[in-house]
């Protein structure tokens, strides 16, 4: 692509833009072939700026950046904001590919991955394709392939969108992908707010800061869009009016009768009643959790303005099996059960233990840790929870995340001090904390593990398994004990 095509939308404003050819986009330097561009981007532990030369060395015949820099033997053009430069230099590059799909983009604290999931499998089983960027796994024209993070980053998003043949998109959209501006150059069709709770506050300031970048999303649909929010959250409530007030259209979902879809009535075999456009109608959820309840009438919204029909999705939902890591359940013959489960957050891990709570046990057994680092002020608000709801708990490792295992099992100590409580256990390896539950688990009880759901080990832990699932099967074929899931 010609540099001139390429810099339209930066509103560069010299004329002295050379006739050359651009091969490809990158900002790593290390990535650069002979023809490409650099764009320079400032991370937060690296700045790219400081790889510069080493990108023209490696071939970049043309460099983007932030900061005024001398002695460049290429040209060099300076922007405002590289991040938002990437992003918009990627959608040009790859001829706006956005907007070739109908997008859909899910933003919120929780839910955001099943939503998504159930919103794929309702369009998937209609034989709409769809393409499907989740924090789980990414699914393209049919295919598999695995995720690196919630929201990749603009470039690569970019060409997913370039390479996806798939008339829908729906894609899960973090407060960090939002925040460093993954989306930019993207108009989505339909943006869904799920919730806000207490969670990324050792990223943002403050809940205001965090719930001012998932609105972000709200500011990207197409001139078309339309927004659809959760009013049974009151940050759902206060987007609303913000949006109403900017003449967005919203459709809201919850249990309110000013809803365009109203939640009428919950079934404990999982039959739900709902009001569309004063027509009521029930639809059956195989998968378990009030909270995906509300996940699921998220993704009916989104269905319906799409225009699908009511029969279509009520068949859809009895075939959604759920998401790897969500709810995910399984038993041995000793009649003991477990669950892994991704809660991670003061508010999932409450609804998702209310959840389980309701299911017939003797003893209720949790397992979870904590990651190094990371929002230390909620660990006491989920030990609160925790302890209300279960007989037992094991405090162990999430991941260290450059912390020492020393300091974080002394943290561990500190926390289970604060509580007094003889019911919780530290064992600092998260696969023998596991083992260690399975083995003194009886008849009826429920071992539940969360935090980490479908993601992998990033410590040696001893037992030769890479996620909490992985255990759980080691643990069942060793002992010869058979497993149903």
């Amino acid at each position: 692509m010609k540099l001139k095509l390429l810099l339209e939308p930066l509103y560069i404003t010299t004329s002295n833009i050379p006739d050359i050819e651009i091969k490809g986009i990158k900002f790593k330097s290390d990535t650069i072939r002979k023809g490409d561009m650099f764009v320079a981007i400032k991370g937060f532990n690296e700045d790219g700026h400081n790889y510069i030369q080493d990108a023209i060395l490696r071939g970049a015949t043309v460099v983007v950046g932030e900061k005024e820099m001398d002695n460049i033997s290429v040209p060099f053009f300076k922007v405002h904001d590289g991040r938002e430069a990437l992003g918009l230099l990627s959608s040009v590059f790859f001829n706006f590919p956005s907007s070739s799909h109908n997008m859909v983009g899910i933003t919120g604290t929780n839910g955001k991955t099943t939503t998504s999931y159930m919103l794929h499998h309702i369009l998937r089983t209609s034989r709409r394709s769809c393409t499907l960027i989740s924090t789980v796994a990414n699914y393209i024209n049919g295919q598999e392939s695995s995720s690196k993070a919630t929201t990749p980053s603009s470039l690569e998003l970019q060409e997913m969108l370039s390479i996806s043949k798939d008339k829908y998109v729906v894609m899960e959209v973090s407060s960090h992908g939002l925040d460093q501006k993954r989306v930019e150059g993207i108009g989505f069709d339909f943006t869904v707010f799920t919730n806000l709770s207490h969670e990324h506050l050792d990223y943002h300031k403050d809940l205001d800061d965090y719930f001012n970048s998932k609105a972000k999303l709200f500011k990207k649909l197409t001139t078309k869009g339309e927004s659809i929010v959760n009013s049974n959250c009151s940050w759902g409530k206060k987007l609303i009016k913000q949006l109403r007030n900017d003449g967005v259209p919203v459709f809201t979902y919850g249990s309110s009768a000013e809803d365009n879809l109203q939640l009428l009535s919950c079934t404990k075999d999982s039959l739900n009643k709902v009001r569309w456009l004063g027509e009521e109608w029930q639809f059956h959820l195989p998968i378990p959790g009030d909270y995906n309840v509300e996940n699921a009438l998220a993704a009916i919204t989104v269905a319906l303005r799409i225009g699908m029909d009511v029969p279509t999705i009520q068949k859809s939902f009895m075939t959604f099996s759920g998401v790897s890591g969500r709810f995910e359940v399984h038993k041995n013959n000793s009649n003991v059960t477990f669950v892994v489960d991704y809660a991670h957050t003061p508010d999932g891990l409450e609804k998702f233990l209310s959840a389980v709570v309701n299911y017939p046990h003797r003893k209720l057994i949790h397992i979870f840790g904590f990651r190094g680092k990371r929002d230390i002020s909620k660990r006491i608000d989920m030990l609160n929870i925790s302890t209300h709801f279960c007989d037992e708990i094991i405090l162990t490792i999430d991941d260290l995340n450059c912390v020492a295992l020393d300091s974080m099992i002394s943290e561990l100590n500190e926390l289970a001090k604060i509580f007094r409580n003889s019911k919780i256990t530290i064992i600092n390896d998260r696969t023998k904390a596991i083992e260690y539950a399975w083995k003194n688990a009886k008849a009826d009880d429920y071992v539940v593990i969360t935090g980490k759901g479908h993601e992998l080990y990033k410590e040696p832990f001893i037992l030769p398994t890479k996620t909490d699932t992985e255990t759980i099967k080691y643990l069942f074929k060793s002992q010869v004990i058979p497993i149903t899931s």
